[in-house]
């Protein structure tokens, strides 16, 4: 795998993995927590689909 790709699937996974923290786990319902998840599913995503 190339490492763009690599780190896409890992961005990826780390901000569906901090979704659900937030979603599981009221007490961490913050705005910001929230657009880093946003952020990193998206970056992921972008990064997969320019590396791929």
């Amino acid at each position: 795998m190339e490492p763009a790709k690599m780190s896409g699937s890992a961005m990826l996974i780390l901000g569906i993995i901090i979704a659900i923290v937030i979603w599981l786990i009221p007490a961490f319902i913050y705005i910001y927590a929230w657009l880093a998840a946003i952020f990193l599913i998206i970056g992921g995503l972008v990064t997969m689909l320019s590396g791929g």
